[in-house]
């Protein structure tokens, strides 16, 4: 009996640690023209207002443009043809935990720090395939060619 009881609490806490990974990092903000968010092998067509996670590739197409928004108002704007890679996000003000490293693959890339560069900018990381940017101001834009 008591192992049927442990057995059933259990299952009830593996679907809690699953929905707390897949916690929403932010949103889409806007989009012009064709952008996908690569997800666990599935492809999404990348909406205003579809939210992303940590680990997404976003990838804008031959005309399109969009913008993400993360919780701590951090925004990201991707012009034509240029992926980016949501590695890690994490943005707990009251464990004063914070960190974000994204990694731009190609493309043009416009950043605006949020709430993260102004309590934590240490925790911010640009990666580039030749290099990584610590951020430390609140904008700045990136191109990457191929």
């Amino acid at each position: 009996m008591r192992k049927c009881i442990l057995l059933c609490l259990l299952l009830l806490l593996v679907p809690a640690a699953g929905s707390v990974a897949s916690e929403a990092i932010g949103s889409i903000k806007n989009v012009q023209g064709e952008s996908q968010i690569l997800r666990d092998g599935s492809e999404l067509m990348a909406l205003v207002g579809a939210t992303v996670f940590e680990r997404d590739l976003i990838r804008t197409g031959r005309n399109a443009s969009l913008a993400v928004i993360l919780r701590d108002d951090t925004i990201v704007s991707l012009g034509p043809e240029s992926e980016l890679s949501l590695k890690e996000y994490l943005f707990e003000p009251k464990e004063n935990r914070f960190s974000v490293i994204l990694k731009m693959l190609k493309g043009t890339f416009i950043y605006m720090s949020g709430v993260i560069g102004k309590l934590s900018p240490e925790s911010i990381q640009l990666e580039t395939p030749d290099s990584t940017i610590a951020v430390r101001g609140t904008r700045v834009m990136i191109q990457v060619k191929p």
